[in-house]
């Protein structure tokens, strides 16, 4: 976001008679980020060539902004919020980690410390307050986000798996034998499984939601399951790869209808205990743009 908004420093806007003859109408001067030869340039033109030039920049950015709004909208909606003292800590620990980051990165490169407000300023013109507010929002939406997420597990059904893959259907059928016969489920993972989750003896850390499976089929079966039941083999495909994945059910979570107030102490207290993982996100991220039905529109040239 800073590579649009810190682009308003151009200029002055000019005066009405400086517009000269290609546009009969000026655009808002709050949709021009600066000026050449009286001429703006705007907000849209910038996304457009950012959008041809540096597509990939261009998308993390759009879906950074999408999943912005609808983490603001979901919050409102559900009544979901952040404690102001809660939202101060976790911004002057942001602060705190940065300056840190900038004195260790000059130190390296120079042989000296540079003051963080120093570098800031020669580097883009912000000030330390205009940029503490911008770590304060991107700390907000980032607060939302991990309790938006927590409280999904809460009122959704959710389970706890631990997994197992490998690369052959006779394989898997061999080792659902041997867990049927009593042998541990962690121990066979940890010598088997193809997954990263191997070392961890299989286990998945963090509460899945019946979304999270792209096979309806397969969602279902591990929903239906109890506690204690191993499902599967089942078959998915990665590129030309054909993989066979065993799940262990370790716990089953029923939905709990129950608003936010509720639960914000349980909730907070988990945070506490167990920070969002990566994997975590990443399962939420896709979870929540799937229902909001986000789809980017195709650039010129695009087939959809």
């Amino acid at each position: 976001m800073l590579l649009l908004s810190s682009a308003v420093a151009c200029s002055s806007a000019p005066r009405d008679e400086d517009w000269g003859d290609e546009r009969d109408t000026p655009p808002p001067v709050a949709d021009a980020v600066g000026w050449v030869d009286g001429v703006p340039i705007t907000y849209g033109e910038v996304g457009h060539y950012l959008r041809r030039r540096e597509a990939d920049t261009f998308y993390r950015l759009l879906e950074g902004l999408t999943l912005e709004r609808i983490t603001r909208n979901e919050a409102q909606v559900l009544g979901v919020t952040i404690q102001e003292a809660l939202l101060k800590r976790a911004t002057r620990r942001g602060m705190v980690k940065w300056e840190a980051s900038v004195r260790a990165a000059s130190k390296a490169q120079t042989g000296e410390e540079v003051e963080p407000a120093v570098w800031l300023e020669r580097a883009t013109g912000l000030t330390m307050t205009e940029f503490r507010g911008q770590v304060r929002h991107d700390t907000e939406v980032e607060l939302l986000v991990n309790r938006l997420l927590r409280y999904e597990q809460v009122v959704k059904p959710s389970v706890e798996v631990s997994i197992l893959v490998v690369g052959s259907r006779d394989l898997a059928e061999s080792l659902l034998e041997r867990l049927r016969s009593g042998e541990g489920f962690p121990t066979l993972a940890k010598e088997n499984s193809v997954h990263a989750s191997a070392a961890a003896e299989g286990r998945i850390e963090f509460q899945l939601l019946q979304a999270d499976f792209n096979d309806g089929g397969v969602s279902r079966a591990i929903f239906d399951a109890k506690a204690g039941e191993v499902c599967g083999p089942f078959p998915t495909r990665t590129g030309e790869e054909t993989w066979y994945q065993l799940y262990r059910i370790d716990a089953v979570h029923p939905a709990r209808r129950v608003p936010w107030e509720r639960v914000r102490g349980e909730v907070e207290e988990n945070l506490r205990k167990c920070p969002v993982s990566d994997g975590e996100y990443e399962r939420w991220r896709r979870r929540i743009l799937l229902r909001h039905g986000f789809v980017a529109a195709p650039t010129s040239g695009d087939t959809g």
